[in-house]
């Protein structure tokens, strides 16, 4: 039909950003939402270490080790 699904990555990284929002104004500690999507991710300190734990569980059961996808797929703007 010519729109985004609702899964992409663009739906998904504008539903958080205004749950971040909305959480910002409730705890002022919060801090600035990220504009670029490769960046919230990197801030996003608990994603980041169960992905770690993700990857590493592949390698503890023989599994290989995780794809990784180019970076250029996960710098895009947020434009909400």
């Amino acid at each position: 039909c010519g729109s985004p699904s609702r899964l992409c990555k663009h739906m998904f990284f504008t539903r958080w950003a205004k749950l971040h929002g909305k959480l910002s104004t409730r705890v002022p500690s919060h801090g600035e939402m990220p504009s670029v999507y490769s960046e919230a991710k990197l801030v996003a300190q608990t994603y980041q270490s169960v992905k770690q734990q993700l990857f590493k569980a592949f390698q503890k059961a023989g599994l290989g080790t995780w794809v990784k996808k180019p970076p250029e797929q996960d710098q895009f703007l947020l434009t909400v």
